[in-house]
């Protein structure tokens, strides 16, 4: 098959409803230079894929034609920084795997539409105990037809050789309000919806036979529901159970099972007891080179086959080395990445790394780069050998902070001062730093020392470096300028000035002094040194006088009289 065209779709999260998600590892007994070529879709393309599609009559039967990749029926899908989710489900449309690539099987147009694709390979002549996994995920619009005319989601393992499908991997989901399992979705009514599930297909005793994995998805036969689904294959085709090598410096294993099973029976090379019942089995001290264990793994009911996966333990002279951080602390508005080298500086090097939000490494992290929200989480390293570490490291995503003013500002008249300071909840997770624009870039330089009526900004920061800007109104109302009605310059050390303290937070101000005809008699820029009483060095007569004060230029001028006296 040639490379087809690639085509992109908007985020799920705002795509029309799914008819089905599907999930599916290859695991197996493959060397890993073995693999068959592509099944994961690493070239970006449907090499070695088959794609069809076509309609599903009204009798049930399908009519396929072979097709290369139809846009919005076959179309591929990179794994990005910011994950889409399943639009009834809410799980990644990406599968959290470590897988590049997933495909979109079908569209959300009705119609009474069908698609395929299916992958034929062989089986190599000496893996006589062979095994498949892979993990589905289904979504229903049930529109309660017969069942035959239902939407419905199809997998097959096929044995082409001899032109038989085989038993137990198998099987076939039609719309019901009742399948086990199932849930119903909170985005639209007569939705259903089915998790992330395992099957493993047992193949022993097919070495060297062809088989074909076929996936199915179709509308309801009447045409006025839909489906589509998705398909994620990881490239793994070694043993299913990792962890088996140890490597100079380890102290212990971790045998890891693939998980989502509903049981786990671990044995050791003796076959009679089992020693573990979780899809993860510590062996420490560690066995000898080439001891046998086994885990027999048990689907949940009507979702594969029983199966047995072995695995030997083997020694690497290598030294793996993983270094993390104990703890990283984020904003939520710049979510952490725990793939960036920085975070795994001082590790060894050519490492591969996966990640995971538990211990027993069973839940994938679906946005390994986008991550924001707090908690513990897992980084496994391989290298070439097989060598495996495993640390957690502790990520604190911190959420914008909300604070409240414990009160008001009281306004003040000047010389009186406002004190934001004391007016935040005094608390040791937060920081407060004041401004006095919104943006909070220009710093107010005395928070404690507020003299001028405005809005100002107060900017509280958490220990995570989230921040968030609040406003504040303070009111610093100005004095009364009201200058004594008289004053006896004499000389007698007694109210010889027109003293006017008021005007000393003016300093911009300007006074004048009139006599009765109009002409000035005093004139000053600022009021640092009061009149005295003088005109022309001489001491003016008794009589009344008259004034105009301009305190500021935005304060209005205030007019009055004073008397001088002897």
């Amino acid at each position: 098959m040639t490379n087809t065209k690639i085509y992109c779709q908007y985020c799920i999260k705002k795509a029309l409803p799914l008819f089905c998600i599907l999930y599916f590892i290859f695991l197996g007994s493959y060397g890993h230079a073995q693999c068959p070529a592509n099944i994961g879709f690493e070239k970006g393309d449907f090499t070695n894929w088959e794609c069809s599609a076509g309609l599903i009559e009204r009798t049930g039967e399908y009519s396929l034609d072979p097709t290369q990749s139809l846009y919005n029926r076959h179309t591929l899908f990179k794994t990005s920084a910011y994950q889409a989710y399943d639009y009834f489900g809410d799980f990644p449309v990406n599968c959290p795997n470590g897988s590049n690539y997933s495909i979109q099987l079908g569209n959300s147009s009705t119609g009474r539409g069908a698609e395929r694709v299916s992958y034929t390979f062989t089986i190599p002549k000496d893996k006589d105990n062979f095994s498949l996994i892979y993990h589905y995920a289904v979504v229903f619009q049930n529109p309660s037809h017969a069942e035959f005319e239902q939407p419905k989601f199809t997998a097959n393992v096929f044995d082409v050789s001899n032109d038989t499908y085989i038993g137990c991997s198998s099987f076939s989901f039609a719309a019901s309000a009742n399948l086990p399992g199932f849930k119903e979705s909170t985005v639209k009514d007569s939705v259903f919806y089915k998790t992330w599930t395992p099957v493993t297909i047992k193949l022993s005793g097919y070495a060297g036979k062809q088989i074909r994995l076929e996936f199915t998805t179709n509308d309801c036969t009447r045409g006025g529901h839909f489906g589509y689904a998705y398909v994620d294959v990881n490239e793994n085709c070694n043993t299913p159970i990792s962890g088996n090598i140890y490597c100079t410096g380890d102290d212990s294993l971790n045998l890891v099972a693939p998980f989502g099973f509903s049981e786990y029976h671990w044995y050791g090379s003796n076959f009679n007891t089992i020693i573990g019942t979780e899809n993860l089995l510590l062996l420490k001290p560690i066995p000898p080179v080439n001891s046998m264990y086994a885990v027999e793994v048990i689907p949940f009911p009507g979702q594969g086959c029983v199966d047995t996966i072995y695995t030997r333990i083997k020694f690497s002279p290598e030294i793996i080395k993983l270094s993390l951080p104990k703890k990283i602390v984020a904003c939520i508005s710049n979510p952490i990445d725990l793939t960036t080298p920085l975070i795994t500086s001082g590790s060894s090097s050519g490492l591969t790394f996966e990640y995971y939000i538990n211990a027993s490494l069973t839940n994938y992290l679906a946005t390994p780069k986008t991550i924001t929200k707090s908690g513990f989480y897992y980084i496994k390293a391989s290298n070439d050998s097989g060598c495996v570490a495993l640390k957690g490291i502790n990520l604190v995503v911190g959420d914008y902070p909300v604070f409240t003013f414990s009160a008001n500002p009281q306004n003040v008249t000047r010389p009186g001062i406002v004190d934001l300071s004391a007016i935040v909840n005094s608390t040791s997770v937060l920081t407060y730093t004041y401004f006095k624009d919104s943006a909070a870039t220009i710093p107010q330089s005395n928070p404690k020392a507020i003299n001028q009526n405005g809005k100002y900004f107060i900017k509280a920061t958490n220990e995570e470096g989230c921040f968030t800007i609040s406003s504040v109104s303070v009111l610093v109302e100005e004095p009364p300028v009201s200058p004594p009605n008289a004053f006896t310059p004499n000389n007698d050390g007694i109210h010889d000035n027109w003293e006017i303290p008021v005007l000393k937070l003016y300093p911009e101000c300007i006074v004048e002094v009139y006599n009765r005809v109009g002409q000035i008699v005093f004139k000053s820029v600022g009021y640092t040194k009061p009149w005295d009483g003088r005109f022309n060095g001489e001491y003016v007569s008794v009589a009344t006088y008259y004034f105009v004060i301009k305190p500021s230029f935005n304060l209005p001028s205030v007019g009055g009289s004073v008397t001088v006296l002897k």
